[in-house]
């Protein structure tokens, strides 16, 4: 945790400090929560990206085995018996 994101501790108290200087100790709760949800928002469109490539991906290899098990037929004409009357 000391070098998270190449940042010392020294460095993340100094840019929190001007963090509460800048907006003041009332708004970074809400500055706080506004990130949390940006954050929550994007992950949830990642995950739906991603379930949606995968089933885009499923969905095309289902149809490849189809048209691979589905081999044309010749058409063979149905047998006629033709009656002397």
């Amino acid at each position: 945790m000391s070098n998270f994101l190449f940042i010392s501790i020294e460095e993340s108290f100094f840019i929190i400090f001007i963090a509460i200087l800048v907006f003041g100790p009332k708004k970074i709760p809400d500055i706080a929560r506004g990130l949390g949800e940006g954050i929550r928002y994007l992950k949830n469109a990642k995950t739906k990206i991603k379930n949606e490539i995968i089933k885009n991906n499923i969905d095309q290899s289902i149809k490849k085995k189809d048209n691979h098990n589905h081999k044309e037929k010749k058409y063979i004409p149905p047998y006629s018996i033709k009656r002397n009357n």
